[in-house]
């Protein structure tokens, strides 16, 4: 096994995410890369979600800032240079979450700073969270990527980040900013070289090998622009919208979902579906399988139950999927599609 470490040459997120995905497509099994890098002023959503609804996009943009999607699921979250993000990038042979965030735990040991696990995918200190995780897959390459707040901008965060009232009675919290932490509220005047420092020294440690510098051209640089390109793509980023007659919100046991629908003739003639879900599927086939269904309770629970028989899997999903809809539409009056 070789450990490589590279750092971000820029604070670009278009540039930064396209360095990241260059590294997953380059991944060998033999080989595990820690990869470090910063982001100017940016809300970066999650696969699934909505970009309109996670973040006051005209105020970041007006202010200099960037809205970026990662390839990975999960919620959105804030981007400044007091912010450190990490990526661990694997094979399948050493590709392994829990020691990855033990990486993590262990870097904020050697700066004095003592960390807990919560769920899969945050570390906190002392319940209030300074890393949220992220995961992707393409195929037996993998990526497990995460923020480090060091001395994150927390009225900045608040002020571009528009959380949904549902995750945050999720956490039993009043507001996204209360929820968080810097590293610098635990140990004043940390700084983000002290914290790459750290994870430099715990990747080697946990790994047991010497991590060396990335060797140049590991990524080819037309690629990485290739993949530039398609990140800071409109449609990539903000997606597609649709005149939605009706929308329904929910938390369910895999994440936060929310449903529009374009109702015409009693009929869906239009679906978008978007999720925090960690599990990039989690949205996939839902819309479709409505398109053209009667606007009916039973019908729409139907198509889903349907999707979740031919996809055995993702099962558990579906059906939770199908009993949201059917709840929604039964509670809101199921009728004329113009109301919930």
């Amino acid at each position: 096994m070789t450990l490589y470490t590279l750092r971000a040459p820029g604070v670009n997120p278009y540039e930064n995410l396209s360095i990241e995905s260059g590294l997953i497509e380059a991944a060998r099994d033999n080989v595990v890369v820690l990869y470090l890098w910063q982001n100017h002023r940016t809300v970066v959503i999650g696969r699934n979600q909505n970009a309109y609804a996670e973040c006051r996009i005209e105020a970041l943009e007006r202010d200099g800032g960037f809205v970026a999607r990662r390839p990975s699921g999960g919620g959105a979250v804030f981007h400044d240079l007091g912010n450190l993000n990490f990526s661990f990038i694997a094979g399948d042979p050493f590709y392994d979450e829990d020691r990855q965030h033990t990486v993590v735990m262990e870097a904020m040991a050697l700066l004095g700073i003592a960390t807990e696990r919560s769920g899969r995918n945050d570390l906190t200190i002392d319940g209030r969270k300074f890393s949220g995780n992220a995961f992707s897959h393409m195929g037996h390459r993998h990526c497990h990527h995460g923020t480090l707040m060091v001395d994150v901008d927390t009225s900045a965060l608040s002020h571009y980040l528009t959380a949904s009232p549902l995750k945050l009675k999720s956490k039993g919290v009043q507001s996204v900013r209360s929820r968080v932490c810097n590293l610098t509220d635990c140990r004043s005047g940390i700084t983000i070289p002290q914290v790459e420092a750290a994870m430099v020294q715990a990747f080697g440690k946990v790994y047991g090998a010497t991590p060396q510098p990335l060797p140049e051209g590991w990524v080819d640089a037309a690629r990485i622009e290739e993949l530039r390109a398609r990140y800071s793509a409109p449609d990539w980023i903000y997606g597609r919208r649709i005149p939605f007659t009706v929308e329904m919100r929910e938390r369910l046991s895999f994440g936060e979902v929310t449903l529009q629908l374009k109702v015409e003739g009693g009929q869906v003639s239009d679906a978008l579906c978007y999720s925090d879900a960690l599990d990039t599927v989690a949205t996939l086939g839902v819309a479709e399988s409505l398109l053209g269904q009667p606007y009916r309770s039973a019908a729409l629970e139907a198509a889903l139950l349907a999707l979740a028989r031919r996809e055995p899997a993702r099962a558990s999903q579906l059906r939770e999927w199908a009993a949201f809809i059917k709840q929604s539409l039964e509670q809101g009056g199921d009728t004329d599609g113009q109301a919930l």
